[in-house]
């Protein structure tokens, strides 16, 4: 009975709690002379924040629009809630506006909002013209107008223009592209500036995720980090959609030959000393491509040796250091791309790219020899990401053509094949899309692990825990 009487009244007391809430909110600002010029727009400011504050909480926004457009009007200066509030209370009153005319002057109004915001509470002026240029475009469908407040947005700080805004301004990036408006190295600034701000964002949120997730795994995690676990799992995936449908539609653009009539000599000649262009040369010419063949990029245009030395020279930078690695790996120089690639991932904020180099930098230690320290560095890429499977394809393919050279008889020779077929099932849990290729490699291995005559020869049964030896150093289960 308690328990019903306490939840039929919950709505009620959020709101007695909101009205709290406002009231004495106003009552601080009436003491700090933001709430009207006068005593009669005082108390007039005062009920109506106070009035539109109970409504927005109860949904009723219609009528909660008509209170915030009294305090707008008397006390614009009296909170930010103010503004906070009005984007959904005017995309209420703009729904229910039927005349023309009147619907463009809400909108107007809608805009000027924005800009009062920017004036009176500095500090998020890029969050709050990227938020506007989404508006305008989805109330005016306006793509010339919106195209350059996004872009004052993302020069402002790219890391604050969240993804769903970054959906709505490469839809107007492409029109502007389809409709001649830019041209296709423009449509390519608009990707990288887009990449860019993910980027940026990815950042901070892979770094909160991983801490997030290592808590959860020990059970030391609140509920209040169990919700910014969630978004920000919620974001990310956000914004790795976002990228892979632009990424499938600029598809017809980004070829080899695409980039090479973009970034040829002339174009390094007019921007061999601007550190923009040159990041994003070498950004979209060393992106891999998945291919019929596999993987590729273009990095074997020569604008891109030109494009990394010039970048490298002005600051050797993370991205810089990573190009540079990239052409000694295509050039053999292993020895010169580990120290590239080291300088890369102790530079890199990013984890996810830090454990891409991790990949490259196994790569080169194996070309030397260096098997031991290959094995480190995918460990370290698995740890930087742990749902990077690639590292783990690359360890058990190592593993694969050890076999022959660890242990001393034909059983302890290939039991490398276990430890080989253990890293193949464990890639494909943690990335799906590396199903296909695990499997196809398990079924190749699965032929070379010791039959069963062999192994009780040797003295080894099914089911039996067995250490491998020399660099690999796995503990494996014989079966059969």
């Amino acid at each position: 009975m308690i328990n019903g009487l306490f939840n039929s009244n919950t709505d009620n007391m959020k709101r007695l709690f909101t009205s709290i809430l406002f009231t004495c909110m106003a009552m601080s600002m009436v003491a700090q002379g933001t709430w009207g010029s006068n005593s009669a727009d005082s108390t007039k400011c005062f009920e109506n924040f106070n009035d539109f504050g109970a409504l927005y909480n109860a949904k009723s926004y219609l009528d909660a629009y008509d209170h915030w457009k009294v305090v707008y009007e008397i006390c614009p200066a009296a909170s930010v809630v103010i503004y906070k509030y009005a984007p959904k209370l005017f995309a209420y009153k703009i729904k229910d506006t039927q005349d023309s005319a009147m619907r463009a002057g809400l909108v107007s109004d809608l805009m000027s909002v924005y800009d009062n915001q920017m004036t009176l509470y500095p500090g998020t002026e890029a969050k709050l013209t990227a938020k506007k240029a989404n508006d305008h475009f989805k109330y005016n469908k306006d793509y010339n107008e919106a195209y350059v407040m996004f872009n004052d947005a993302l020069q402002m700080d790219p890391s604050e223009v969240q993804p769903s805004y970054l959906n709505t301004y490469f839809k107007v990036v492409l029109w502007m592209y389809k409709n001649d408006s830019i041209d296709a190295e423009g449509l390519l600034n608009s990707y990288a500036a887009v990449s860019e701000a993910i980027q940026l964002q990815s950042i901070r949120l892979n770094k909160e995720v991983r801490m997030l997730t290592e808590k959860d795994t020990l059970g030391t995690i609140s509920s209040r980090e169990q919700r910014i676990l969630s978004m920000d799992n919620r974001i990310l995936g956000q914004a790795s959609t976002l990228i892979s449908n632009i990424e499938k539609g600029l598809a017809p653009v980004l070829t080899c030959d695409r980039m090479n009539l973009i970034y040829n000599e002339e174009a390094f000649e007019a921007h061999q000393t601007d550190a923009t262009w040159l990041r994003r040369a070498l950004k979209m010419l060393g992106k891999e491509r998945e291919d019929s063949t596999g993987t590729s990029d273009c990095s074997d245009n020569p604008m891109y040796y030109l494009a990394a030395q010039a970048l490298y020279d002005m600051d050797p930078s993370a991205q810089a250091a990573r190009s540079m690695g990239l052409l000694s790996l295509k050039n053999e120089k292993w020895s010169e791309a580990l120290t590239y690639y080291q300088s890369a991932i102790d530079q890199e904020a990013d984890p996810l790219l830090q454990a891409k180099d991790y990949l490259r930098l196994a790569f080169a230690h194996k070309q030397i020899g260096s098997l031991p320290s290959a094995k480190t560095a995918c460990l370290a890429a698995l740890n930087a990401d742990p749902s990077f499977g690639k590292p783990l394809l690359f360890l058990a393919q190592m593993y694969a053509e050890s076999a022959g050279t660890c242990g001393n008889n034909a059983f302890e020779k290939n039991a490398v094949y276990w430890a080989a077929i253990d890293k193949l099932y464990r890639a494909k849990r943690i990335d799906e899309s590396l199903t296909a290729t695990a499997d196809k490699m398990i079924s190749a291995y699965r032929v070379g692990i010791p039959d069963k005559s062999i192994s009780f020869q040797f003295g080894h049964l099914d089911g039996e825990r067995y250490r491998i030896t020399c660099w690999i150093n796995e503990t494996v289960t014989v079966r059969f």
